[in-house]
C-alpha cells in the first residue's frame, strides 16, 4: 500500500524546511511501515516558498512538488490528490499542529477496512488542544455546532487539518467537491456522510503553532455562510 502525504501551502517559507525535515525524521525514526511520498501543494505563494520546496525535493527522493496557480488550500489538496498514484491519501497542515504519533491510526483504520475515510479530532473525549486563543476556539465549537445542526454531520470537529480516504473512495466523492478555501475540510466530511463512507474520527493532540493565515472575522463569516451554501448544493441529498 502506497501512501502520499499532501501538505497544501501558502507562503510558508520560514517554516516549511523545518516542517518537512521534522515529519520526514519521524517517519524513518518510527520505522514507518508503508511506502510513502509527500507532495507540496504550493497554492499561489508570493514568497519564496517554491524555492523552498524545491530545494526539498533535492534533499529528500520521497518528497515532490506541485505548483498550483490559483489560491487555496482546497483547491491545492483536491488537485494533489487527483494526481495522486497513492493508495492512502493523507493531507496535514504545513505547521504540523496535528501531532504525528496519530498519524498511524489516520492512516491504519483505512488500510484495515474498518473505515473509508478517517478525521482528526481535536474536540474528543481523549484530545487534547494546546492553544490560549480562547475566542478562536469558542468560534470553532459555535462553527461545529451549526454544521452538526444544519448539515447533520454526527462529529464534533470538522475543520482539522488532518484527514486520509482512501484513493478509491475519493475518487467516488469528487464530483461533489467544489470549495476551493478553507471549507474543504467540512466538504469533505459531508460529502463523505452523503456518500455513504464509513468515517472514523480520531483523537489527537493539537497544538496552536500561531501564524494562522485566516482573518477571524472575515474568514469566519465566510464559512459560516459555506454551511448554508453546502446546504443549498446538496439539499436533495442531506
Amino acid at each position: 500500500m502506497k501512501v502520499n502525504i499532501v501538505i497544501p501551502l501558502y507562503n510558508e517559507e520560514k517554516i516549511l524546511e523545518k516542517s518537512v525535515n521534522t515529519l520526514t525524521d519521524f517517519l524513518r525514526q518510527s520505522t514507518f511501515p508503508y511506502d510513502y511520498s509527500v507532495t507540496l501543494a504550493d497554492n499561489a505563494s508570493t514568497d519564496n516558498s517554491w524555492g523552498v520546496c524545491n530545494k526539498l525535493t533535492h534533499k529528500y527522493s520521497q518528497v515532490h512538488c506541485l505548483k498550483i496557480k490559483e489560491k487555496g488550500k482546497g483547491l491545492a489538496v483536491r488537485t494533489a490528490w487527483s494526481k495522486s498514484d497513492g493508495d492512502i491519501l493523507v493531507f496535514m497542515d504545513a505547521d504540523l499542529a496535528s501531532d504525528l504519533l496519530f498519524l498511524r491510526p489516520l492512516i491504519d483504520h483505512i488500510i484495515s477496512g474498518t473505515s473509508d475515510i478517517t478525521i482528526g479530532n481535536r474536540l474528543g473525549p481523549k484530545s487534547k488542544v494546546i492553544s490560549d486563543k480562547i475566542m478562536r476556539r469558542f468560534a470553532s465549537k459555535i462553527f461545529n455546532l451549526m454544521v452538526r445542526l444544519i448539515l447533520k454531520s454526527p462529529f464534533s470537529d470538522h475543520q482539522c487539518g488532518f484527514k486520509a480516504i482512501s484513493k478509491e473512495k475519493f475518487n467516488l466523492i469528487l464530483p461533489l467537491l467544489r470549495e476551493n478555501g478553507w471549507f474543504f475540510d467540512t466538504e469533505l466530511i459531508v460529502a463523505s456522510l452523503v456518500c455513504g463512507l464509513r468515517i472514523k474520527p480520531i483523537d489527537i493532540i493539537w497544538r496552536d503553532k500561531g501564524g494562522s493565515k485566516i482573518s477571524f472575522f472575515k474568514d469566519s463569516i465566510k464559512m459560516f455562510i459555506s454551511i448554508f451554501h453546502l446546504r443549498w448544493r446538496l439539499n436533495n441529498r442531506l
